[in-house]
């Protein structure tokens, strides 16, 4: 091991760390501001990781384990500690944390324009599997979608549900289990009432920000039936939503000839944990 990556210490995150979590995590670059101490407290603080060496806390991870995938919520690193070897060095550990839980393949998100992040990443073996665009909706730009679907009635999400509604979307096993349960995220689906057994039409989940992620229609009009709920959900004054749409270009280009603007495109890696260096 190097000199500039034997400085670092990688110790589990504490309550205490919230501040520097905080701030730290604007350095993602989303709309969203950081999770207040109480959701640090209660859904965070015990699955995060952070490197401190001299200068402080130079990095920190926040990971989740869903079944036989990793899922490293976040990676951060300190503008002072990059070129060090430090993300590569988080990495490996936390391969080593996710093999020790039994999973055999690790998921992240990562901004398409962060280069050094994706050579990375995909030096460790992962590969992109699904993208997103995050787009600032204004309940104005609804008007560019088709007329709300008459098919469709919106309905909390329970747990129960979040299997099929994982097939039916294709999103990572677990990760909508794992939100349900958390009381930061409002899980709503969309559903066709005409059918006895539930057929699911879209999803979201409204989440503080305010922001939808992630993002699931059939179509633009059951999309606009979705985003209307979400709007008729926001506290007053609030006039915009952040909502990340999930391989969906075609919502994407109407959304965007309406007038929202794009604040984020990334991209869904993934990866063997048996490819990953130890």
């Amino acid at each position: 091991m190097g000199s500039s990556e034997s400085q670092w210490v990688l110790r589990p995150g504490r309550l205490e760390d919230h501040a520097v979590f905080a701030r730290l995590f604007l350095e993602l670059g989303v709309d969203e501001p950081p999770p207040p101490e109480p959701v640090w407290a209660a859904e965070i603080a015990q699955r995060s990781l952070f490197a401190e060496g001299p200068q402080g806390v130079g990095a920190y991870a926040v990971t989740s384990v869903l079944g036989d995938f990793g899922y490293v919520r976040q990676l951060v690193v300190a503008p002072f500690a990059r070129g060090q070897g430090l993300g590569r060095r988080m990495m490996t550990h936390l391969a080593g944390h996710f093999r020790a839980q039994g999973c055999t393949r690790w998921v992240l998100n990562v901004k398409r324009d962060n280069t050094p992040a994706l050579e990375l990443y995909t030096s460790l073996g992962m590969r992109p599997a699904r993208e997103a665009t995050t787009l600032r909706v204004t309940r104005a730009h609804l008007a560019a979608l088709p007329l709300a679907s008459p098919d469709g009635a919106v309905v909390p999400v329970s747990l129960e549900d979040c299997g099929a509604l994982t097939e039916a979307f294709g999103m990572i096993p677990g990760k909508l289990a794992a939100s349900a349960a958390s009381d930061s995220h409002r899980l709503l689906g969309l559903i066709d009432p005409q059918v006895p057994a539930r057929r699911w039409l879209g999803m979201m989940d409204l989440r503080p920000g305010p922001s939808l992620f992630p993002f699931f229609a059939v179509s633009p009009g059951h999309a606009r039936t979705l985003l209307e709920e979400a709007f008729s959900r926001l506290e007053e004054g609030v006039s915009a939503l952040n909502v990340t749409v999930v391989d969906d270009a075609p919502l994407v280009h109407l959304l965007r000839e309406a007038g929202a603007q794009m604040r984020l495109e990334t991209l869904e890696l993934r990866g063997s944990l048996v490819d990953a260096a130890p």
